[in-house]
């Protein structure tokens, strides 16, 4: 699997609240030829024990970036990263959003793992629970043209999600 870079160097955009652990680290990062997997999260982004453990995850030789969701907007709508194959991975369908309301131009958005929702949730995958305001913001992302799917692992066909929303 390879798919072509936009002109901002993305080529993946994955949501899992485990961020980039193994499947991401083992199978996406490495199948999509990656040379910069880009975590984005706020929280994280100030954690130096989250920076050192995401660091550690991720393969030898492809970069890494631990952004704040308008630092990483930022990058990457002034190109810093446009000759990159760039692997974006956010905690929170929210980072990704952020992202999207900032004009960054996204391929895709695919939901891998969100399972930290509790309470009145709407399941769109096996390990994809969306509250109401997340479900809102994907709606807003697909109504602008970007697929949402579910593809936990990269030899899984993707699910397009957007019927749902």
């Amino acid at each position: 699997m390879a798919f072509e870079p936009l002109p901002n160097g993305i080529i993946e955009v994955r949501v899992d609240d485990r961020m980039v652990h193994g499947i991401v680290a083992t199978m996406w990062i490495p199948g999509l030829n990656t040379t910069r997997a880009m975590v984005v999260n706020e929280a994280a982004s100030n954690d130096p024990m989250q920076r050192n453990l995401q660091r550690m995850s991720i393969p030898t030789g492809v970069n890494m970036s631990l952004l704040a969701p308008a630092k990483a907007a930022a990058n990457l709508n002034n190109g810093n990263y446009a000759s990159q194959r760039v692997y974006v991975c956010g905690r929170y369908i929210s980072d990704i959003y952020e992202l999207f309301k900032a004009g960054v131009k996204l391929p895709r958005v695919n939901l891998g793992n969100v399972t930290q929702n509790t309470g009145e949730v709407t399941v769109l995958d096996n390990t994809v629970r969306v509250n109401a305001e997340e479900k809102r913001m994907l709606k807003e992302m697909s109504d602008a043209g970007i697929p949402i799917v579910a593809q936990f692992r990269n030899d899984n066909t993707p699910k397009d999600l957007s019927p749902l929303l």
